[in-house]
């Protein structure tokens, strides 16, 4: 286990944690912004990771999105008008439910799904990155930190 030495102390208790907040706060900013993911139509945060959810998981009907994602039907639904406008989704029958309404992803839809997929590979090569050519025990540490600090928030 590792230990803070005296020398390095006020390195590691002053300059540490703020150094991670400025990397969550810049890394924030950034994914924060609207982005077109590949399509004409800029999508926020929350239509975006709509959209990946819908092409991680066809044919759901929005009660059921809902329930999965732990949120209110009325705040996937909300969602879902400003999806539908933008071409990004549809709702359709369900050919074995005639009663309940599936949410499928567009043409269109399908680009962001695939957009936010790349980007997200893009965040996965930097982080990998800053990782390359270290010891196996060194990621283990990182890797224990960042989990112990996961669960801490």
């Amino acid at each position: 286990m590792y230990t803070i030495d005296n020398m390095n102390s006020k390195l590691y208790i002053d300059r540490l944690p703020r150094k991670l907040l400025n990397v969550i706060n810049h890394f924030n900013e950034t994914d924060k912004k609207a982005r077109n993911f590949g399509t004409d139509t800029v999508l926020h945060l929350s239509e975006i990771h709509l959209i990946e959810f819908i092409g991680n998981n066809e044919n759901l009907s929005v009660s059921e999105i809902a329930r999965r994602r732990n949120v209110t039907k009325g705040a996937i639904s909300q969602t879902l008008i400003r999806l539908e406008d933008k071409k990004l989704v549809i709702k359709a029958l369900n050919s074995k439910n005639k009663s309940q309404i599936i949410i499928s992803l567009t043409e269109k839809g399908w680009i962001a799904y695939c957009q936010h997929k790349k980007y997200h590979e893009n965040i996965n090569k930097i982080i990998l990155s800053c990782i390359n050519g270290k010891s196996e025990r060194d990621i283990n540490t990182i890797y224990s930190f960042l989990n112990k600090l996961e669960k801490l928030f």
